[in-house]
């Protein structure tokens, strides 16, 4: 994957990345966060809500948390600004429920100018926080007020299992034992509710489990051996593949 990081800032509990990417991929993958994008160059290939979409540069992205999302990206490289917002920011400054944000590619000049201002804030905290005020608000504007369509019981306990099952490797009898089902038809009605298959999906909350530790300053290898990976190169290669960098260098471009 030729991933460059070009700036990886946390700010205030906040992602913010400036990358580039050519012929990369990132597989279907899933974010605590609310998840947004601009796209500075270059075109990036979207699969959203199965559906395949093209992000030209001007353009937003925008994911609500747990939202399942793949891109490819070409020999053209593609810069863009990433900004992972955690739930706690709408809490906290919007003073409002959680929002349902209007997902996919957009096309509004005034949130793109939002996105790379936070992006680029200096190191104040006072103009950080106006920027993501201001960054919000215009967020906010493509909020809708449609409830998320809740899974099936079934699929319903199994993600609360996988959730309170992170420093473990689960096996598909054992989920389809917790559902009641069997595991040919817990595969299905999981993967066709969720999108993805389940020992798939599990991995993807074990590795954002991971990467929570790695933000307070765990080492690798502690990681690796907290949450049930069997050996280390397992654990960064898996990591690797979800986030397009290494552990050690996300705890270090973080730290900085």
């Amino acid at each position: 994957m030729a991933l460059s990081v070009v700036d990886w800032r946390r700010r205030n509990n906040i992602d913010c990345s400036h990358l580039t990417a050519s012929n990369a991929a990132f597989p279907l993958h899933t974010h605590e966060e609310y998840a947004i994008s601009a796209n500075l160059s270059g075109v990036e290939k979207l699969c959203l809500n199965r559906k395949n979409l093209s992000v030209l540069a001007g353009e937003i992205t925008v994911y609500n948390p747990e939202t399942l999302q793949s891109s490819t990206f070409g020999e053209e490289p593609v810069e863009f600004y990433s900004v992972h917002l955690p739930a706690s920011v709408f809490h906290d400054l919007a003073d409002r429920p959680l929002p349902i944000l209007r997902e996919g590619v957009l096309r509004d000049p005034q949130l793109f100018a939002a996105i790379c201002q936070f992006a680029r804030s200096p190191d104040d905290e006072q103009i950080q926080q106006q920027n993501l005020l201001w960054l919000t608000s215009r967020l906010l504007q493509y909020s809708g007020t449609a409830e998320l369509t809740l899974a099936p019981a079934s699929v319903g306990r199994a993600l609360e299992y996988m959730r309170g099952s992170l420093t473990e490797k689960l096996t598909l009898d054992e989920l389809a034992g917790v559902c009641g089902l069997s595991k040919y038809h817990f595969v299905r009605q999981f993967r066709q509710e969720v999108g993805v298959a389940p020992l798939q999906y599990h991995m993807q909350l074990r590795l954002l489990a991971a990467r929570n530790l790695l933000r307070h300053r765990s080492s690798a290898l502690d990681v690796a051996h907290r949450l049930g990976f069997y050996d280390q190169s397992h654990f960064i290669n898996s990591f690797r593949k979800m986030m397009g960098i290494t552990p050690h260098h996300y705890q270090r471009i973080i730290s900085r």
